[in-house]
């Protein structure tokens, strides 16, 4: 009698469970049914819900690596403009924000220093000429076997050092801006009072610190001028992200908080330090401001570097051809065969997403499709309002 018992528990149980079981394999085809539920629609429902279709061909989606940074001037596009001599400020020619071409006064100064630099470079000249009529006398007397040799010796040690010293004077001269050959005889020297101050690049007076009568010295800066044609872009780059830079590399930019057009710049270098306030690397890419454009030192930018990992071919989609619900994506999709009302059959399949760009994104059929389907790639949403009136 206990073994009936038994027999007959063991028997319920084996029930139970296959009936779990059964329900779980019916739910899930459920599922799958009620995802893949037909719809039919013919071409002027379609026409008049505006539904568009596409063939989705298999590609390599280019995903994005997004780099935030700052814009910067280059090196040689940015200059302190100084004086080499001391001097007060006579005129200024410029100001804040004008355009300056190279070699274009910005200020002149009167200096002292620079007539006593021209005084000594007169005295010098003579003492010049002097020694050279000297030396020439010396030659003379020592090829005649008058001379003596020791004076002879003499005379060329100072002869050579004042030619140094002349050379000297004349290229500090020149680079003050003063013709030496008015000064080449005291009687008829021309001394110049006034330094004029060009600016070594063309640009923008950015700062310009100094008015008239100001005293200036060889550490004052009195004008920073930046040149806007070129710039860099200074972008952090973090540890996970840095086998996807190399030099030479094209970098699209973004100017975030500006109405400016995207541009495409270069990397120029890569910094070989971690940056210790914001644990990056910093790279830097070149790029021309676009026309009749307000970029400036300092703006904030985006840079967007191609990933060129994304090299799988899979199915892609425009964004719009998605439908979310909750966690889950879904496309609608028909393979264009009519039945005899002249309708298409379309269904609902759920996809997982992939790598994506600003336009597409890859998608992959969580169930078998065949190869010849078309997507719906718009409206996705009123498809699926129809779908459950239809149901």
């Amino acid at each position: 009698m206990l073994k009936f018992i038994i027999a007959i528990c063991i028997s319920v149980s084996l029930v139970a469970c296959g009936g779990k079981t059964s329900t779980k394999t019916e739910s899930k085809k459920a599922e799958e049914k009620k995802e893949l539920l037909t719809l039919s629609l013919s071409a002027k429902q379609l026409e008049l819900m505006n539904i568009q279709l596409v063939q989705p061909g298999k590609k390599a989606i280019a995903s994005y690596v997004y780099l935030n940074g700052k814009v910067s001037s280059l090196p040689n596009n940015q200059a302190n403009i100084s004086s080499d001599l001391e001097g007060k400020v006579e005129q200024v020619f410029v100001t804040e924000g004008n355009y300056i071409g190279r070699g274009q006064p910005v200020l002149t100064l009167r200096s002292m220093p620079l007539i006593e630099l021209q005084n000594e470079y007169l005295n010098t000249k003579s003492e010049m000429d002097f020694l050279a009529i000297e030396f020439k006398r010396q030659t003379e007397l020592v090829n005649s076997n008058v001379g003596a040799l020791a004076q002879y010796q003499v005379v060329e040690a100072k002869y050579n050092a004042i030619i140094a010293k002349e050379k000297a004077l004349r290229a500090k001269l020149e680079t003050l801006g003063v013709n030496v050959n008015d000064l080449q005889t005291p009687q008829n020297a021309v001394i110049k009072k006034m330094i004029t101050i060009s600016s070594p690049i063309s640009g923008y007076i950015h700062k310009l610190p100094v008015k008239v009568g100001m005293l200036a010295s060889p550490q004052s800066v009195l004008a920073e001028v930046v040149n806007l044609s070129e710039m860099q872009a200074d972008l952090f780059v973090y540890d996970k992200d840095l086998n996807l830079i190399q030099e030479g590399q094209t970098v699209d930019l973004d100017f975030i908080n500006a109405s400016v057009p995207n541009v495409t710049g270069r990397v120029i270098n890569i910094e070989r330090m971690i940056d210790s306030e914001n644990k990056a690397i910093t790279i830097h890419v070149k790029f021309s401001a676009p026309d009749k454009s307000f970029v400036v030192p300092g703006m904030s930018v985006r840079g967007a570097v191609v990933n060129p990992n994304d090299k799988e071919l899979s199915y892609a989609v425009p964004f719009s051809a998605l439908l979310k619900e909750e966690d889950n994506y879904y496309v609608f999709f028909t393979n264009k065969t009519e039945d005899k009302e002249g309708k298409m059959s379309f269904k609902k399949a759920k996809v997982k997403l992939g790598d994506k760009n600003e336009q597409m994104v890859e998608i992959q059929f969580l169930n078998a499709v065949t190869e010849d389907i078309f997507i719906v790639q718009n409206n996705p949403m009123i498809l699926e309002n129809e779908r459950r009136k239809n149901q």
